[in-house]
């Protein structure tokens, strides 16, 4: 699998065995997401999938790349909410289902520099949709202090 960063979304591509990509498998819309890794990425895995009392094992990589760094190091999740065509004021109810997908990097340190940077494009969305977040926040329906006559 391929990831590339692209303008508020993250597309995932399948490369089989040659030199161009091949399939788009999905894309992941950053708006409403959440992005996190260590523990408790890993706690977003099967119980078969993932035991803290696994040794981490060093890996080479055909580059060069050596690591021993244990596995809930190089994870990271994102939960997302599927993007709904032609709405891009929608504000989601609280209540809406999330997605979830797992991410398996190499290293740490390719796991943090994923995560800031998923991290610095959410926070560019935001910015870029103030009034939207406005709804967003909203949406709540806390309750103020002046509401309640205080």
């Amino acid at each position: 699998m391929q990831l590339f960063l692209v303008s508020g979304r993250l597309i995932q591509y399948r490369v089989s065995g040659g030199s161009i990509l091949r399939q788009r498998s999905r894309e992941i819309n950053l708006m409403d997401s959440y992005v996190c890794s260590g523990y408790m990425a890993a706690l977003a895995l099967r119980q078969s999938e993932y035991n803290p009392q696994t040794p981490s094992l060093a890996r080479h990589y055909s580059d060069g790349l050596e690591v021993d760094d244990p596995e809930e190091d190089m994870l990271f999740t994102i939960w997302y909410r599927p993007k709904r065509d032609g709405a891009a004021d929608y504000v989601p109810s609280l209540s809406s289902k999330n997605k979830l997908v797992v991410f398996r990097t190499r290293s740490k340190v390719e796991r943090d520099m994923w995560c800031w940077a998923l991290g610095c494009e959410i926070e560019n969305l935001i910015r870029a949709n103030t009034e939207r977040e406005a709804k967003l926040r909203d949406a709540g329906g806390l309750v103020k202090l002046s509401d309640l006559g205080e």
